[in-house]
């Protein structure tokens, strides 16, 4: 039914789309390792199946009269033909050597992919005797982080003998997830988002945010991928964000907050400024919920020095339910609807936006981004018969990007980085400060502060 079908893009759709190219190609690979031998006749057959279930993995990008859409591709020998160049067995990589894993990921990460003709995604299997692996990477402009996720959970149980379900085809537009239900609300909302406004200039006012950059760049060039296992299972993580009252999610983003500010100890206005990106499903009208697609946004938690990790998770717990009762509270509502307008501009005015930015210098100045894609473990069938051992997500960020997962008990953080500005040495140290506290911590756990 979704054969031939129209799809308008959303407006993070727009953006990528906009920004294909110029920003570097927006690829989400994911490198993940199997558990076990699979074979690879039926690894193909459930891609390929994958590509008829989820048909935004058969869209293509056209031009309509006055701006772009997504065509959803009918399932015929022209698309097996798309199939067979966007799926393909890599040999030559050896899946024990975690550098020339890296170096193939972010290979992959900026290796560009035709969106107007061919598939918009890519697969390449890595043989193995014991743990082959696959690095899975389709483009932003098709669904967010979690939708690879749906898909990912299609295809481990196809290789457990489960068939794919058809997935539908469902409308991308983020407004109800927004706006006010009622226009009598917009005023309210309005003045929420004046005051919110008013009162973040005034709090950041004379800070210094700490960054890993140690130059500035006029130009996108390319992007690393580095992985870094936590020192700390995912059950010790649960203890101390129980020990701390806050969630996992939170307890990480006070620790990366003192990681970057110990790179300045004595500078009193250092501030670690870490975007965190938000889910907007949850915020639809009840029974509106949209599954696959691109549903995100985000927000800025800024943290300062604070004189214990207790005071510092604090400090993030109440920024983080301050912007979330604002989502909820529909006080984005001007400014994320300004941008439901930016396409009407055309792509050409659209891409010189982007790329001026870059080179004046005005994207917004942050730590990190950090998006946390939570526990993994039931992407897996109950009768799975191969599992995943190891997940590593990344994406193009024009920020430090840093990508957290939970798979087995293991905790995976991968950390891409702008090449123009970043040095890989910055990442490593950031990372070897993270752990000293992981261990710190786990070793000797802060108070229960739960009553």
């Amino acid at each position: 039914m979704s054969d031939g079908a129209l799809v308008p893009l959303n407006r993070s759709e727009h953006l990528y789309w906009a920004g294909e190219g110029y920003l570097g190609p927006i690829n989400m690979p994911f490198m993940l390792r199997f558990d076990r031998p699979v074979d690879e006749a039926l690894l193909r057959q459930a891609l390929r199946e994958l590509t008829t279930a989820f048909p935004r993995l058969r869209g293509v990008v056209v031009p309509t009269a006055f701006t772009y859409q997504l065509r959803i591709l009918p399932d015929d020998l022209w698309l097996d033909q798309r199939f067979n160049d966007a799926y393909r067995v890599q040999h030559g990589i050896d899946v024990n050597d975690r550098a020339a894993l890296e170096k193939f990921h972010s290979e992959i990460l900026n290796e560009a992919v035709s969106l107007e003709r061919g598939l918009p995604w890519r697969a390449r299997f890595i043989p193995h005797a014991q743990t082959p692996m696959l690095v899975f990477s389709v483009h932003h402009l098709i669904g967010d982080g979690r939708s690879v996720l749906q898909m990912l959970t299609a295809l481990m149980g196809r290789l457990s003998g489960h068939p794919i379900a058809p997935f539908p085809l469902e409308s991308s537009s983020m407004v109800a997830a927004v706006t006010p239900v009622k226009w009598t609300q917009w005023p309210a909302s309005i003045a929420g988002w004046w005051r919110n406004g008013r009162r973040d200039a005034r709090s950041s006012q004379g800070q210094k945010i700490i960054t890993l950059a140690s130059r500035r760049s006029e130009r996108y060039t390319t992007t690393s991928v580095r992985y870094h296992e936590l020192p700390a299972t995912s059950d010790q993580l649960r203890l101390l964000a129980k020990q701390t009252g806050t969630t996992v999610n939170n307890l990480v983003v006070a620790l990366l907050a003192n990681a970057f500010l110990a790179l300045e100890p004595d500078n009193p206005q250092a501030v670690a400024a870490v975007r965190i990106s938000v889910d907007l499903r949850r915020y639809f009208p009840k029974g509106q919920q949209p599954e696959f697609g691109n549903f995100v946004s985000s927000f800025t938690v800024r943290s300062q020095h604070q004189p214990t990790l207790a005071a510092q998770v604090e400090s993030v717990e109440a920024q983080v339910k301050d912007h979330l009762s604002r989502y909820a509270r529909r006080e984005y509502a001007l400014p994320l609807i300004a941008y439901e307008w930016l396409p009407l501009m055309g792509r050409t005015l659209y891409s010189h936006l982007i790329v001026q930015s870059k080179a004046k210098g005005s994207l917004p100045v942050l730590s990190c981004h950090f998006t946390n894609l939570g526990n993994l473990d039931s992407i897996h069938p109950p009768d799975a018969q191969v599992r995943l051992t190891e997940c590593w997500p990344a994406t193009l960020s024009t920020a430090l990007l840093l990508a957290l997962v939970n798979l087995g008990g293991k905790l995976f953080f991968t950390v891409a980085f702008q090449n123009d500005e970043t040095d890989e040495k910055a990442t490593q140290n950031l990372f070897q400060i993270l752990d000293q506290q992981l261990l710190a911590i786990t070793s000797n756990p802060p108070p229960s502060t739960v009553a």
